[in-house]
């Protein structure tokens, strides 16, 4: 955002060539009829942010991270609530309000986005947890994916994203079938000019596209592959617990649709941290982390694809109204709460409150207001008694 003229467009540093620079925001804005006006100025940069109303933008990490966290706040805040009205005080009061939260995409890139204190991350740029360093497990000979030798952070050599995007787990099953003695064709295409088939390296396996990687969709859950593609997750699982120490991660993307994952990845995330965090309750048990390390609230056929990433467009949209209305009335803007929130199946018992705790809330919320004013009018009629009688008092 600080460099308003590249604000909108791909970064020139994306791994997919055919995206760099393009700019998504101005057709968008453009469609929905909100062009700046010609009187706003700074005609040579029409992506400035100032220049469109009613507009959000962030990442599509960002984004999602976003949705997710208000949503599961929201749904924390109702359980709070309940316990509190159920009887159950220590519950209620001794469970942390959520301010932070973790949202990893892992799909033909890994992308990380940031809730802390209650806000996303933006820094210098915006949270590339991707393309940090991770330890692959002993005797790995794949030191990672084609894609990084151009632009990728330490090469794309040991990061997260390569070794555990799509791109990444395709060119490690094509070096397994070549060691294998197979032949590679079927999934990287033709080889070299002289028809020699096989022998694909990683600086020459260059030809991976969507379609090749849809034979990730027919290898079984026991595959070797889903290992180090758990290992590489958990690794950044576990830097962002000891980093930033966020009480939830959601992993979302098309390769976590592979659900034995999340199992694998809370065994290795409890493996890597041996015991350090054993203290912390959520973190002392692979059943435990079962709360921490979570799928996404709008994942599955129940919501109709909606997806945390569009749930994440909605929360960017609803920010950008609000906050454009509160300049122009001085109101305060309404909660997300209020809006549409679907609500994930896991947590659909936790989140039912009855109208009887409804109306118990409302009536709480009356008599605080009722007895705050009967408290003023007692206050100032006692302070004027006191000094009614030490006045009589001092003339005497």
């Amino acid at each position: 955002p600080s460099q308003v003229s590249t604000f909108g467009t791909i970064l020139n540093g994306s791994p997919k060539k055919e995206w760099r620079n393009v700019d998504l925001l101005t057709p968008i804005v453009e469609a929905c009829g909100l062009s700046p006006s010609k009187d706003i100025g700074d005609d040579d940069c029409p992506s400035s942010v100032n220049g469109w109303k009613f507009v959000g933008f962030d990442t599509d990490v960002n984004a999602p991270a976003l949705a997710e966290f208000r949503h599961r706040k929201y749904c924390m805040e109702l359980r709070q609530h309940g316990e509190s009205h159920r009887g159950n005080l220590a519950t209620s009061c001794n469970t942390p309000s959520l301010t932070s939260l973790a949202y990893i995409t892992v799909g033909t890139g890994v992308g990380v986005g940031l809730i802390l204190n209650s806000l996303p991350v933006h820094g210098l740029l915006h949270p590339e947890g991707g393309h940090v360093a991770i330890r692959p497990l002993e005797n790995d000979s794949f030191r990672g994916y084609s894609w990084g030798t151009e632009k990728s952070p330490y090469k794309g050599v040991g990061t997260v994203e390569g070794m555990t995007s799509s791109v990444a787990l395709t060119e490690r099953l094509a070096m397994l079938m070549e060691q294998e003695n197979d032949s590679v064709s079927g999934v990287c295409g033709s080889s070299d000019e002289d028809g020699d088939e096989g022998n694909k390296t990683r600086e020459n396996i260059t030809t991976i596209t969507a379609q090749t990687r849809e034979i990730l969709s027919t290898l079984p859950d026991t595959h070797v592959l889903w290992t180090h593609a758990a290992n590489a997750i958990a690794n950044l699982c576990v830097s962002l617990l000891l980093l930033n120490s966020v009480q939830s991660i959601v992993l979302g993307g098309g390769v976590m649709k592979r659900t034995v994952l999340f199992d694998m990845v809370r065994e290795k995330v409890h493996e890597l941290l041996n015991g350090y965090l054993d203290t912390v309750e959520e973190l002392s048990s692979v059943e435990k982390l079962k709360g921490v390390i979570v799928g996404g609230s709008w994942s599955g056929n129940d919501h109709d694809g909606l997806g945390s990433g569009l749930a994440g467009a909605f929360a960017l949209a609803l920010d950008a109204y609000e906050k454009e209305k509160t300049d122009e009335n001085n109101a305060i803007p309404l909660k997300m709460e209020q809006d549409y929130r679907p609500t994930p199946e896991s947590d659909e018992e936790n989140v039912k409150t009855s109208s009887e705790d409804r109306r118990i809330w409302d009536s709480e919320r009356k008599w605080f207001s009722s007895g705050f004013w009967v408290g003023v009018v007692f206050s100032l009629g006692v302070s004027s008694l006191v000094s009614s009688v030490f006045g009589r008092a001092t003339r005497r």
